[in-house]
């Protein structure tokens, strides 16, 4: 694997600590704290905050309704500055969160054709982000087992081999799907990770507790020569218990993946 990543969301969204702390610097020194190589997040003024703490871009990531027709996702507004920024600062792979049908308080299914579609828009973005050297990967945020699948299927059966999935196990468990065992279907399009455990669908405090057998998922990427980012996502919301700190808690996972990784 490339190394051990994290993104901003579990500093940005932790319960109980003030706004005033949530800044870009505290994030990034805390990410170096806990033993991160990189981080997957792109805003004004990154490149000097990395550098001064250390840390490398893993990649970046985006949002969009794919499923839409192509002409209104304004990909050269939206999405190739990212691509190109994400490049230019060493980042070798673009996220693309398919936005749901609806909204997000009321998701709808996709049809077929809007799936279909789906997977053609993806493909196209993978030969704009393969210009730049960047793999292009699809996340699932479905929280329903229909959508989750759907959306998987948009890659599945609709994209080209170059389009890639980042398997979020927070989401696939929130959809009642077990990661492990989508993780032997999908094989090697998995091509990204966004890592949290969870009991049902409350997040859990750190990567080594919750339904997930977080070390069998790892020996099974391993054993399926798994090259990409192992990129956390833990989620200290207001119902989840916790014993420590979130930095502590990212030291252990950190220490805990790697730990995983390099066992024989």
């Amino acid at each position: 694997m490339k190394g051990i990543a994290t993104m901003r969301f579990p500093w940005s969204s932790e319960a109980g600590r003030s706004d005033a702390e949530k800044t870009l610097e505290v994030f990034l020194r805390e990410a170096a704290e806990a033993g991160y190589d990189a981080v997957e997040h792109l805003c004004d003024g990154i490149e000097q905050a990395l550098h001064s703490a250390g840390l490398r871009l893993s990649g970046g990531y985006v949002a969009m309704a794919a499923h839409e027709p192509w002409d209104g996702l304004a990909v050269d507004e939206k999405v190739l500055p990212v691509a190109e920024k994400t490049a230019q600062l060493g980042g070798d792979h673009l996220t693309v969160n398919c936005d749901p049908k609806g909204s997000w308080g009321n998701r709808l299914r996709k049809s077929e054709d809007e799936l279909q579609r789906q997977g053609e828009n993806l493909t196209r973005l993978a030969d704009i982000a393969g210009a730049l050297g960047l793999q292009l990967n699809m996340h699932n945020h479905a929280n329903r087992l229909d959508l989750h699948l759907d959306d998987l299927r948009s890659v599945t059966e609709f994209a080209g081999e170059t389009v890639g999935i980042c398997l979020d196990t927070g989401w696939t468990l929130t959809s009642d799907d077990d990661p492990l065992d989508l993780l032997r279907r999908l094989g090697s399009r998995v091509r990204g990770l966004h890592l949290r455990n969870q009991t049902g669908e409350r997040p859990t405090e750190w990567l080594g507790e919750g339904d997930l057998d977080m070390a069998a998922f790892i020996r099974t990427l391993k054993g399926d020569g798994y090259d990409g980012w192992l990129t956390t996502e833990l989620w200290h919301r207001e119902d989840v218990p916790r014993t420590m700190p979130l930095l502590e808690d990212q030291r252990r996972s950190v220490d805990w993946l790697r730990a995983l990784w390099e066992a024989d």
